[in-house]
């Protein structure tokens, strides 16, 4: 597979804020679901996502649409910091604590691939934290090699598939609460 290039940021920025408004306007995810919210920042090509988990724990992520709709966004749960946003680590409220991913308890995972990482040893960028599964576009710069069904189709497959991933996962039994809670394993 080709590696993951910027795209022109205008029409990136243009695509990022369609979807997500068309997402936020008529997904039934969204639609009667507290917890979701979006705000673009000053930078057109980052959004922050406020996504629920199961009652009452809502996660926050970064997206970065530089490489968008080309490629998929690039999601990593994020925590406030001093106005500003930083990558929530693992032993954090910031960052949710699902079976079968790194650090959290073994068992079955979320019924479909799908892991989180709190550092993953990227191969060109260094450890970072991963959200792994295709429609992240960490997975593709982490050398993963997705299955023909699984590959981001540019043009077809939209925010909304990343988003949705995600609520799937954080809403699945394997979703423990925030890794930082008290009582989390």
């Amino acid at each position: 597979m080709p590696e993951p290039a910027p795209v022109d940021p205008e029409v990136a920025a243009a695509l990022l804020r369609s979807h997500l408004e068309d997402f936020f306007d008529n997904s039934p995810r969204v639609r009667g679901g507290a917890g979701w919210s979006y705000v673009i920042t000053e930078n057109p090509l980052i959004a922050i996502v406020g996504i629920p988990a199961r009652v009452p724990d809502v996660y926050t992520l970064r997206l970065d649409g530089r490489c968008y709709d080309t490629w998929p966004v690039s999601a990593t749960f994020v925590e406030e910091c001093e106005g500003g946003w930083r990558r929530a680590r693992f032993g954090s409220p910031a960052f949710p604590l699902l079976r079968g991913s790194p650090g959290a308890p073994p068992g079955d995972g979320v019924g479909f691939q799908f892991a989180l990482h709190d550092e993953y040893p990227f191969p060109r960028e260094g450890p970072d934290q991963l959200i792994c599964f295709s429609y992240n576009l960490g997975y593709y710069t982490s050398d993963h090699a997705p299955e023909e069904h699984q590959k981001w189709r540019a043009g077809e497959d939209r925010v909304d598939a990343t988003l949705s991933r995600i609520h799937a996962a954080l809403t699945s039994p394997a979703y423990l609460g925030p890794s930082g809670a008290a009582g989390a394993p």
